[in-house]
């Protein structure tokens, strides 16, 4: 979720939405150290110059933005993060820069709206067999779409004891809808934090279980792997449980707290037996029996840090940017033994007139269905909209997949 990556550039710093100058000079000292172990990886130079801009210190900023020019590919700064250095000169140049060496792939038609500006959507699924999308909304919601872009329905609502629907997932040979469920967005919610994976059955909508996740802090992604298998990411903390959904008991620790800073998408390898964390700075993969982590060395230029929605196609992974550019969609080529990226292309760039604040996608048939307009940054701790009149249309866009 984008709200959690933008928070969560380190597990152990405080929330960015709400960073103040001690916390963003905390963030730049730990982002400094890391440095000292990772010198040329220009995604830590790209939350550094962020942390500086959140301080206004704009020659800081663009000192470390020349670093991720000469290190990286594929990172442009969106003004939020960095408004108060937004109208520097120098800012400016160094981010003409970056923009420069961006490809522009903006053909993505719209596939459909969705005419509630309030809805703040966050998850997409798709259902084969019923050519049927899901998506989720903050606002306790799920909303259905059937074939030929029928006006959208409420799939499941606040009578099935849902709180925000962050990350959703269809394991359709079994027929189930799973939707994480989570108060842990506002300050309300976190008081008596609740966190969940709820089961609904595709063709009927009847609730099927609720499983409860007491230890976490914030789940966020859920993802189905080989044999119905049921694992979600909690951004809060940085661990990976998988839900027991095939027999009674509580969820399974696969990766523990404060492993993978800022957890977020999942993606599931054919063979089901490693799991891949996207996480702030990067990508990890689990093996799924033992619980080992290791992070997936990146052999290109490209970044593929802070990506929200993360697929597995063909033995590649699709990832949806929202914090290290104002949005991009990518595919990532993996050596043979999974344990690195070897290729990075991007899908969809920057320039579609349609990206605001992309979080995750849906892979249905040949092609990508992108979440591309949701606002998300704008619901507020208080569970409200901010500036709603701003809010834009949710919006979902179709990216045809390489053939």
């Amino acid at each position: 979720m984008r709200l959690l990556l933008a928070a969560l550039l380190l597990a152990l710093l405080p929330a960015a939405a709400q960073q103040d100058a001690e916390n963003a000079r905390r963030t730049i000292a730990a982002v400094e150290k890391l440095l000292q172990q990772r010198p040329a990886d220009a995604t830590l130079w790209f939350f550094l110059a962020r942390s500086h801009a959140r301080l206004g210190d704009a020659p800081a900023c663009v000192a470390a933005l020349e670093k991720v020019n000469e290190l990286g590919e594929g990172f442009l700064p969106p003004r939020g993060d960095f408004a108060k250095v937004w109208e520097d000169a120098a800012f400016q140049a160094v981010r003409r820069k970056l923009e420069a060496r961006l490809p522009t792939l903006d053909y993505a038609p719209t596939a459909f709206e969705i005419e509630d500006r309030a809805l703040m959507p966050e998850g997409i699924a798709y259902d084969a067999p019923s050519r049927s999308f899901f998506i989720g909304s903050v606002h306790r919601r799920v909303l259905r779409l059937g074939p030929d872009n029928a006006a959208a329905s409420e799939f499941a609502g606040t009578g099935a004891g849902l709180d925000a629907v962050l990350g959703l997932a269809v394991d359709a040979p079994r027929r189930v809808l799973y939707a994480v469920s989570t108060s842990a967005l506002t300050t309300e919610g976190r008081r008596n934090r609740r966190n969940a994976v709820v089961a609904f059955d595709v063709d009927s909508r009847k609730l099927l279980h609720r499983y409860d996740v007491p230890a976490a802090m914030q789940l966020n992604d859920v993802t189905v792997a080989l044999g119905g298998r049921v694992f979600a990411s909690d951004s809060a903390s940085g661990a990976v449980y998988e839900i027991a959904v095939k027999g009674p008991g509580p969820a399974r620790e696969v990766l523990a707290p404060g492993s993978v800073g800022g957890a977020n998408g999942l993606a599931a390898a054919p063979g089901g037996d490693r799991l891949y964390v996207a996480h702030s700075t990067g990508l990890a993969v689990i093996d799924i029996a033992d619980g080992s982590v290791k992070r997936v060395d990146n052999r290109t230029r490209e970044t593929v840090a802070a990506i929200d929605g993360l697929y597995q196609w063909q033995g590649q992974l699709i990832g949806v940017q929202n914090v290290t550019t104002p949005g991009r969609v990518i595919l990532m080529t993996l050596s043979p033994d999974g344990g690195s990226v070897t290729r990075v292309t991007t899908m969809l760039s920057h320039h579609h007139n349609a990206l605001d604040e992309p979080t995750t996608g849906a892979i249905a048939g040949d092609n990508f269905y992108l979440l591309a307009a949701t606002g998300i940054s704008r619901y507020n701790a208080d569970g409200r909209i901010d500036d709603p009149a701003t809010a834009p249309t949710p919006r979902v866009v179709r990216i045809p997949l390489p053939r």
